[in-house]
């Protein structure tokens, strides 16, 4: 959950076209330091920002958009990015605990259905009782 790649093409800028991964270092910083492992993706697309998580985009911009080497609360875009990730890890988090939740009812269901197995006892579970007070009296 806790894992980001950016996938980044080349800037266009002063008319050449080249990869700049210091226009995405306050990004990059930020998130590492909320915990977050992140992974620079070169790609071949012009102008190209993605931030993906869980094989989900979840923030897309245009890299000119982003300031060189800035601190992350001085370009208002960084922000928007960060707030984008967090957002998303809380969203994947609880939908996490609400599919295992209901994977445990659907697995309780079965086992208190007519068709699951049935429970072999030697004796009832109403003598189990019994036998445990009269034992811890």
């Amino acid at each position: 959950m806790q894992f980001v790649r950016i996938y980044y093409g080349p800037c266009d800028s002063f008319y050449t076209v080249s990869h700049k991964p210091q226009k995405l270092r306050g990004l990059r910083d930020h998130l590492q330091t909320l915990g977050f492992r992140v992974d620079l993706i070169p790609v071949d697309y012009v102008n190209y920002c993605v931030l993906e998580m869980c094989g989900h985009e979840v923030f897309r911009c245009n890299i000119k958009n982003l300031a060189i080497n800035t601190h992350f609360e001085r370009d208002p875009v960084c922000r928007r990015a960060i707030n984008a990730v967090v957002e998303s890890s809380e969203k994947f988090l609880r939908a996490r605990s609400h599919r295992w939740f209901w994977a445990l009812i659907e697995d309780q269901i079965f086992r208190r259905s007519e068709f699951a197995p049935k429970d072999h006892w030697p004796f009832g579970l109403d003598d189990n009782l019994n036998v445990t007070k009269q034992l811890f009296k």
